[in-house]
């Protein structure tokens, strides 16, 4: 199991970068690089939202599906490589515990 990491530019938003953490274990971690914030959150509490050439990833609380708790911004093209890579950790993770 192999954490696999990239690197995206936020569309619209000059000169920001997001470095984004694929964790098999179930973590995605989320740092923009020029603001120097970091977020967390585990593939079930993730959703993508496309909006034409954009994509929003957003995070939403274990207890209130309705509720926030970060999101960013990415290029569509982005936005589906990254969910590749989650789904290709589930699968990892899923073969490894039942080889366990």
């Amino acid at each position: 199991m192999l954490t696999e990491r990239r690197q995206f530019i936020v569309p619209g938003k000059a000169g920001l970068h997001v470095d984004v953490t694929v964790n098999p274990i179930g973590e995605l971690k989320v740092n923009v690089l020029e603001k120097d914030n970091c977020f967390t959150g585990e593939f079930e509490q993730l959703v993508f939202q496309t909006k034409g050439r954009q994509t929003e990833l957003l995070c939403k609380n274990h207890r209130s599906s309705s509720t926030v708790k970060w999101h960013v911004c990415l290029a569509s093209d982005d936005a589906r490589e990254l969910a590749k890579l989650i789904e290709l950790a589930e699968e990892e993770y899923e073969i490894l515990m039942r080889d366990l």
